[in-house]
């Protein structure tokens, strides 16, 4: 058999069906599905055994609760019969072809991990992995620690072998120490990137989002850390493994919006757990290498100033993109896009510098060369997502002007040139990131324009950017759109109907 897929299930109820379809449903001819249930007692339970009688394919395992992911997963782990294992979350969807293609990626390059495309529907997921595919990824040079959780294809006896399972019970960051710890075991590690294999579902109520123990949290991060210290000796490769970490789990949590919404006694528990942590292993020299945004946070973090830190993380909040199209034109049946992404405030007030420091929006007690942003990187990408299924595409961007708070750009968008460019309606999306703020907003204004060739760009009611790709002849002579608009008309509520679905 080819691939496992394993997917720890706990009291889903409906919220199952369409990861049950999407599993049911891949073009892999040989595959199986386990499903291994965390002592569900609302009626899943019941279901997953329907599934089962009714699909050869589908296995079920009953577990008593064990509070987390891991025991579940590693449960599918020593049941499954794939020569490769696919972790699934029970509120995630697969692409029809993901397993089909990760598992020739993962044949051909006899690797022991494959990492197939992530698309967040609300979730974040880190681009720069997913920029381009690789046969053999460095988990350094391509950042792949930037997304830690088992959606990937492993070896199964390559799991066997080294031992890797995850911790079992409700603990946190259990998949990162799964997920590190094969990483640094692979022999090879490959990125497909030209298809969305894994819609990443956030859900409400679920485990990730439930609110952690402090000292409980920052425990299992100094495991984490342990990890790293067991494989990467002390310098800057070291230091730059512990930076991923001290921005994400440390730095960003301490301005997200759960946290700032916690009660008082619970935030001042996190920031004591944190600063001890940070005290007790990052090094100062590892500040130097933070962003503009976490290096403020950092600095007011090690002088323990509680009050200006907050202060500081309550200011930015809302902190967004505006975005405007400056032109649009055609290059044959291109479409040429010029645009700037610059960054404000809540208010629309635009982000300041004076002589190459940020003036941030609140006085802080911070050095002046900790607000230096003349040195900052900066990155402005432009995608086109796809209405259908969020899934996106990078347009490559020709810079045309950049500041530290603001860039503009050009790109083109060829559907001759492109086939991932499908029928439908696609959304332009600008995301720039700078100084340690990466925001997305889709671009907004932009002349009229008459539809060419394939692409028939429009402005949405509400000012956005759209383009329409489309494939038949009938489509692009435009013979159906009068015929299309005068139907609409005779339809009681249509035309708010597709006002709402172009917004």
């Amino acid at each position: 058999m080819k691939v496992s897929v394993v997917v720890p299930v706990y009291n889903t109820g409906e919220d199952l069906s369409r990861c049950v379809e999407s599993v049911l449903g891949q073009t892999l001819d040989d595959y199986e599905v386990i499903f291994a249930d965390d002592g569900s007692d609302d009626g899943t339970e019941k279901r997953l055994d329907g599934l089962a009688a009714e699909h050869d394919r589908v296995r079920v395992i009953h577990l008593p609760p064990s509070g987390g992911p891991g025991g579940p997963r590693n449960a599918g782990i020593d049941a499954a019969c794939g020569d490769y294992v696919y972790f699934l979350d029970d509120d995630d969807w697969l692409g029809p072809e993901a397993l089909e293609r990760m598992h020739a990626m993962a044949v051909r390059n006899d690797a022991d991990i494959v990492i197939g495309k992530m698309v967040g529907h609300g979730r974040a997921v880190p681009r720069a992995m997913f920029r381009q595919s690789r046969d053999r990824a460095d988990v350094l040079k391509d950042a792949l620690y930037g997304i830690l959780t088992p959606h990937k294809l492993f070896r199964r006896s390559f799991l066997d072998a080294h031992r890797i399972r995850f911790p079992e019970g409700p603990v946190r960051l259990e998949d990162h120490r799964f997920v590190l710890k094969a990483y640094f075991r692979a022999g090879v590690i490959s990125v497909l990137a030209d298809y969305p294999c894994c819609h990443w579902v956030r859900r409400p109520g679920s485990y990730s989002r439930s609110r952690p123990d402090p000292a409980h949290y920052y425990g299992a991060l100094r495991e984490v850390l342990d990890i790293v210290d067991e494989h990467v000796a002390p310098g800057p490769d070291r230091e730059r493994y512990y930076a991923h970490w001290y921005r994400g789990k440390i730095l960003k949590r301490l301005g997200e919006k759960s946290f700032l919404e916690a009660p008082p006694d619970y935030r001042r528990a996190v920031y004591d757990e944190a600063r001890r942590l940070v005290v007790e292993r990052f090094g100062e020299s590892i500040d130097r290498s933070l962003p503009l945004r976490m290096r403020v946070r950092a600095a007011l973090l090690r002088a323990d100033a509680y009050d200006d830190l907050f202060g500081l993380v309550e200011a930015e909040r809302g902190v967004t993109l505006a975005t405007t199209v400056d032109d649009l034109r055609w290059d044959e049946d291109r479409l040429v896009v010029r645009f700037t992404a610059r960054l404000v405030h809540a208010d629309g007030t635009p982000f300041a510098v004076r002589d190459g420091r940020w003036r941030p929006p609140v006085p802080l007690p911070v050095p002046a060369d900790v607000l230096d942003a003349a040195g900052e990187g900066r990155r402005l990408d432009l995608y086109i997502r796809h209405r259908k299924d969020s899934a996106d595409h990078l347009l490559p961007v020709t810079v045309e002007s950049s500041d530290a708070f603001a860039m503009s750009g050009m790109a083109v968008v060829d559907p001759a040139a492109d086939p991932v460019l499908t029928p439908g309606v696609w959304d332009f999306v600008a995301r720039f990131d700078t100084g340690g703020w990466t925001v997305a907003r889709r671009l907004e204004g932009g002349e009229r324009i008459a539809h060419r060739g394939r692409l028939a760009p429009y402005r949405t009611e509400n000012g956005r950017l759209s383009v329409r790709v489309l494939a038949s002849e009938a489509e692009r002579d435009g013979s159906r759109g009068p015929l299309l608009r005068r139907a609409i008309k005779k339809i009681p509520g249509a035309r708010q109907a597709v006002r709402r679905l172009r917004a």
